[in-house]
C-alpha cells in the first residue's frame, strides 16, 4: 500500500506557502476540503481555487501554492483525533510538520491520548510502526475497547408440530387426500413435549476510556401450560401426563385426553366429551358427537349431529339425509357434503358439496378432482372458490360471500326486535298523546287514570330508549358488515359457473341469465361484475 498525498507549510523570506506531495502509488491525493479546515483553523488565508489547481497538479512531483507574504511561524506536526459513536475505536489522521517544526515522539502521542481520556486499548504498536514510517493525512486506529459480548436470549423447543396444517393436499392425479391431515398430534404419557433452551449470558465490555460496558439484558423464557402437562424438577422440560392430543394455542401447552371409538351407532349411543374425539369408522344416522375439541371421523357420517369447540374433519364425507348437521368452533374439512346443514368459526374445505346449507366465518374451497358446488346455499364471511356451481339441469344453487353470518343472522334478529319495540312505543304515543290533551283543557284526571298514565310514560320511556339503543346495535353490525367484505369478498369460479346460479356479494345479487367460465365475481359500485380468473 503506497503513501497517501500529504501537505506541510513552507515558510520563506517572501512568505508562506504550502507544498502538495502526490501520493505514491496507490495511495490517496490530498483532499482540497482536509486542506482548507488544516489551514482555517490556524488562520492562514484560503483560496479554495487555487488549492485545488495545485492540487490536481501534483501528480508526479510536488506542486507549491503561495498563501500569502507574511512572516510565519514554525508548524509542529499535528494529530487529529476521532472517536466513534460507540466509544470503542479512536482514530488519528497525523500532518507533517513545517521546515523547523516539531515531529511528535511515541511518548507525545500516547500522554496526549492519555489527556483527552484514552486510556484503554492504545495501540502502542500501531503508534511505533507510524513513527517509524511516517504516513501523513491517512486515518490510523490508535485505540480499540474490548467489545462487550451480548447474551442470547432463551428460547423454548416445541417438540410436536405446533402448526398442523389442516386443510388437505391436492395429489398428482387432482383428487384431494383426506386421509393424511394429521389433524391430532398424539402424545404419550410421560412424553417430553418441550424443552427449555437456557439464556447465554452476555460479558462486559470496556471501551477506550477504561469504563465498563454492560450487555443488553437477556429474556428467560418460562413454559406456560394447560392441562395434563407438568414441569421437570429441574425447570427444563414440560411432560405429558396422559396419553392424548397435544396443541400449541398462542405460547401455551394444552394436553387434552382422546377418545377413541370404532363406529359411533348403537353400541355407544351419543357421544359428550371433554377433549378429542377420534372415530375410526363411521357414524351413524341419528346419534350425535360432541367435543370440547376436535373431532376425526375416518369413515363416512350419515343423518347426525357433530360439534367441536376445534375442528371437524371427515375422512370420507357426509350425507346428512336432510337431518345431519356440523358445528365447529374453527374449521370444517370432508370430502363431500350432501344434504346437511355446516356451519363453521373458521374455513370450510370439501371435494363436492351438494344440496346443502353451508356457512363459514372465513372462507370456503371446494377442489379437487370433482370441485363442484351443486343446489342448497352456501355463505361465507370473506371467499368462496370452487371449479363449477350451480348444473347444467338448473339447480337452485344460492352463493353469497362478503358479509359476517353471525353479524347477518344477529342483523336479523336486531330487525325484529325493533320492529316489535316501534310497534309498542306506537301503540303507547296516541294514548298518552290524549292524556296531555285533557289535562291542558282542563280536565280532572281520577286517581287510576294518573297511575295509568305514570306507567305508560314510564313504559314509554324504558321501550323508547331500548329502542334507541338497539337501533345504534344495528348501525355499529352494519358497519361491521360493510367493513369486513368491502376488500375481501369475492366468488372464483375456476371452470363454469351455471345459469340460473344466484351469486350475492354485500349487498348486491346477480342471477346468472347465461354461464360464466373462470371467472370471480366482485362486488363495484351496486353491481357485481364478472372478471377474468387471472
Amino acid at each position: 500500500m503506497g503513501k497517501n498525498g500529504y501537505f506541510r507549510i513552507r515558510l520563506t523570506g517572501s512568505g508562506r506557502f504550502v507544498e502538495i506531495f502526490p501520493p505514491e502509488k496507490d495511495g490517496e491525493a490530498v483532499d482540497v476540503n482536509e486542506l482548507k479546515e488544516y489551514l482555517s483553523a490556524r488562520n492562514y488565508p484560503v483560496d479554495v481555487v487555487k488549492l485545488k489547481s495545485t492540487i490536481d497538479s501534483a501528480k508526479d512531483e510536488m506542486k507549491v501554492a503561495k498563501l500569502d507574504t507574511s512572516k510565519g511561524y514554525p508548524e509542529g506536526e499535528a494529530m487529529e483525533l476521532t472517536v466513534s459513536d460507540d466509544l470503542m475505536k479512536a482514530y488519528a489522521r497525523f500532518y507533517a510538520p513545517s521546515e523547523g517544526g516539531n515531529e511528535l515522539t511515541e511518548a507525545e502521542i500516547i500522554n496526549d491520548l492519555k489527556v483527552k481520556g484514552i486510556v484503554f486499548g492504545v495501540m502502542t504498536d500501531t503508534i511505533a510502526s507510524y513513527i517509524a514510517n511516517r504516513d501523513y493525512c491517512r486515518t490510523l486506529l490508535v485505540a480499540q475497547g474490548e467489545e462487550v459480548k451480548q447474551g442470547v436470549n432463551g428460547s423454548i423447543e416445541y417438540l410436536f408440530n405446533t402448526k398442523p396444517d389442516t386443510k388437505p393436499a391436492l395429489n398428482p392425479d387432482g383428487t384431494v387426500d383426506f386421509r393424511n391431515l394429521n389433524v391430532l398430534n398424539p402424545c404419550t404419557e410421560g412424553q417430553v413435549l418441550a424443552r427449555l433452551i437456557p439464556p447465554v449470558y452476555g460479558e462486559d465490555g470496556t471501551d477506550i476510556y477504561g469504563k465498563s460496558v454492560k450487555p443488553r439484558d437477556v429474556y428467560t423464557p418460562s413454559f406456560k401450560s394447560g392441562n395434563s402437562t407438568e414441569i421437570s424438577e429441574d425447570g427444563l422440560e414440560l411432560r405429558s401426563l396422559v396419553n392424548g392430543n397435544v396443541t400449541l394455542v398462542e405460547d401455551t401447552v394444552f394436553v387434552k385426553d382422546v377418545y377413541d371409538v370404532e363406529d359411533v351407532g348403537t353400541a355407544t349411543g351419543n357421544i359428550d366429551y371433554k377433549g378429542d374425539v377420534r372415530v375410526k369408522g363411521s357414524v351413524g344416522s341419528g346419534f350425535s358427537v360432541k367435543a370440547s375439541g376436535t373431532v376425526e371421523v375416518q369413515g363416512v357420517v350419515e343423518g347426525s349431529y357433530i360439534e367441536a369447540g376445534e375442528d371437524i374433519v371427515i375422512g370420507r364425507g357426509m350425507n346428512g339425509m336432510g337431518k345431519g348437521e356440523l358445528k365447529a368452533g374453527r374449521n370444517i374439512i370432508a370430502k363431500f357434503f350432501e344434504n346437511a346443514r355446516v356451519t363453521a368459526g373458521g374455513f370450510v374445505h370439501a371435494e363436492a358439496i351438494i344440496n346443502s346449507e353451508v356457512v363459514a366465518k372465513t372462507d370456503i374451497e371446494v377442489n379437487g378432482k370433482k370441485g363442484n358446488i351443486t343446489g342448497g346455499r352456501v355463505h361465507a364471511a370473506k371467499s368462496i372458490e370452487a371449479k363449477s356451481i350451480g348444473s347444467e339441469m338448473g339447480v337452485e344453487t344460492h352463493i353469497e360471500a362478503g358479509s359476517d353470518p353471525e353479524l347477518k343472522k344477529k342483523l336479523h334478529t336486531l330487525d325484529g326486535d325493533i320492529s316489535r319495540l316501534k310497534k309498542a312505543v306506537d301503540q303507547i304515543e296516541p294514548v298518552l298523546a290524549a292524556y296531555s290533551q285533557r289535562l291542558k283543557k282542563g280536565e280532572k284526571l281520577s286517581e287510576d287514570q294518573l297511575n295509568q298514565m305514570k306507567q305508560l310514560s314510564a313504559k314509554y320511556k324504558a321501550l323508547s330508549g331500548a329502542l334507541e339503543k338497539e337501533e345504534k346495535v344495528r348501525e355499529a353490525c352494519q358497519e361491521k358488515l360493510k367493513a369486513a367484505g368491502e376488500n375481501s369478498a369475492v366468488v372464483k369460479v375456476s371452470g363454469e359457473a351455471y345459469a340460473g346460479t344466484v351469486i350475492t356479494i354485500l349487498n348486491a345479487t346477480k342471477e346468472l341469465k347465461t354461464p360464466a367460465q373462470h371467472s370471480r365475481f366482485v362486488k363495484e359500485g351496486a353491481d357485481i361484475r364478472i372478471k377474468a380468473l387471472y
